[in-house]
């Protein structure tokens, strides 16, 4: 039961059952009540007819045929003051002279009767016949309707699979569409010609195929600039390493070998950063969002990155005006945090100013790092947002990451980073607007 053709086939035929039970249903009613007033009227036409035939004549059975002689209808004739009827068309006892007048129904040997009752002429006439005829009858004519329409079921059978047939067409067109395209074509499906049934399911394709389209462009370029990226620093190292095989005074070798160091340093930096933006471009919508109290990923952050600025002599000031909960994931958070005070640490000059706050802002938090350094010029800010971009005249190592690993993952916790002048500091201000923060 899982076609949807076999579905659509059974639901309709079982719906027309349905409403043909219905329908013959008061059709059955209705001729019922059509038959009572027929054979009513003849029940009344015989008692009255029989009163007025001379009293030793046989009175005739009405020209009906019928199939069992129980059928038949009886008319007993009652003279004036007679208990037991006089004649009778047929042989029936039980029948009371105290019978009402009109219409009545009597139980005779485990059998219901239909009788009328008359007075004509000095005469009591009871015209009786068996009610389920009625019944019978009213079966009968209703069963002579309803079998045409039941042999009629297997053509609406095949004329509903035909137009079930034809109403999916478009969906065999869409899979056709599909099985012939490679893995590498993900155009948009033509939704023009869909009928409105179907074309949402068609959009949703489309806007799947966009969203892998747009992963794998990520992908493919992640892939070309890591390796661009690797190419330098990996040379360098191998240079690094002739150096010192190269290297003769046991001070050279010192030298040699610390630079070497420094470049699997920057190197391991390179690569832990590449697994971070692949992880974060992997990952798409959070996954296993919890509660994260902003307040504490700061401070553990900063008991990280405090040495480094206590090394560079940096006065360092925090300002949390009151906590906030982010729904989102708590390392990438971290992650977040950890750069954008991890350039300020690198680009401030020593004996500089680092300040650290977080404050409520409108519908949200604001996380704020400013420092004292240099800042960045107003139409480079944009840019230092782009993987692997860093400018020309800096003089601090890195590798154009941080910055682009920070908004990847204030963009999937619906938070956005703004870069300015610091008014206080006069470096850069680094503000991260959650827009979604609670009040901890």
């Amino acid at each position: 039961m899982r076609s949807i053709r076999a579905r659509l086939l059974i639901g309709l035929l079982a719906s027309v059952l349905a409403v043909q039970i219905v329908m013959y249903s008061m059709i059955y009613a209705r001729i019922e009540d059509e038959i009572d007033d027929l054979f009513d009227s003849e029940l009344e036409r015989s008692a009255l007819s029989a009163g007025s035939v001379p009293q030793q004549a046989v009175i005739p059975t009405p020209a009906r045929q019928v199939e069992d002689p129980q059928e038949e209808m009886v008319v007993s004739v009652f003279k004036a003051s007679d208990p037991l009827p006089s004649y009778q068309t047929h042989r029936l006892s039980g029948i009371p002279r105290s019978t009402p007048i009109g219409f009545s129904k009597l139980k005779l040997d485990g059998m219901e009767w239909r009788l009328f009752a008359s007075a004509v002429r000095g005469q009591f006439v009871v015209a009786a016949q068996p009610a389920d005829v009625r019944n019978r009858a009213a079966r009968r004519i209703t069963q002579r309707s309803l079998l045409p329409s039941l042999g009629a079921l297997p053509l609406a059978a095949l004329m509903i699979w035909i137009a079930v047939a034809y109403g999916l067409r478009p969906l065999g067109r869409i899979t056709q569409d599909l099985r012939k395209r490679s893995h590498r074509d993900l155009l948009p499906l033509d939704v023009s010609r869909l009928p409105p049934d179907i074309a949402p399911l068609a959009e949703a394709l489309n806007d799947l195929m966009g969203r892998l389209a747009g992963i794998i462009a990520t992908q493919r370029t992640f892939i070309a600039d890591a390796a661009h990226e690797l190419l330098t620093p990996l040379t360098a190292l191998r240079l690094q390493a002739q150096m010192l095989a190269r290297s003769k005074s046991p001070s050279r070798q010192r030298e040699a070998m610390a630079e070497l160091q420094g470049g699997v340093a920057r190197t391991l930096q390179l690569a832990r950063q590449l697994l971070t933006l692949a992880r974060h471009d992997a990952d798409g919508e959070l996954a296993d969002k919890t509660e994260v109290d902003l307040a504490t990923v700061i401070q553990r952050v900063l008991s990280i990155h405090l040495p480094l600025a206590t090394e560079k002599a940096l006065q360092t000031e925090i300002g949390i005006q009151e906590s906030a909960i982010v729904l989102g994931n708590e390392e990438a958070l971290s992650i977040l945090v950890s750069n954008l005070i991890d350039n300020s640490i690198k680009y401030t000059e020593r004996d500089g100013r680092l300040l650290v706050s977080l404050r409520p802002a409108c519908a949200g938090a604001e996380l704020k790092i400013e420092d004292s350094g240099p800042g960045i010029p107003l139409e480079e800010r944009a840019r230092v947002f782009d993987r692997f971009y860093r400018r020309r005249d800096t003089m601090v190592t890195g590798n154009g990451l941080g910055l682009a690993i920070a908004k990847e993952i204030a963009d999937r916790h619906g938070a956005s980073i703004v870069l300015e002048s610091s008014e206080a500091l006069g470096g850069l201000s680094a503000r991260v607007l959650f827009h979604t923060a609670k009040a901890a």
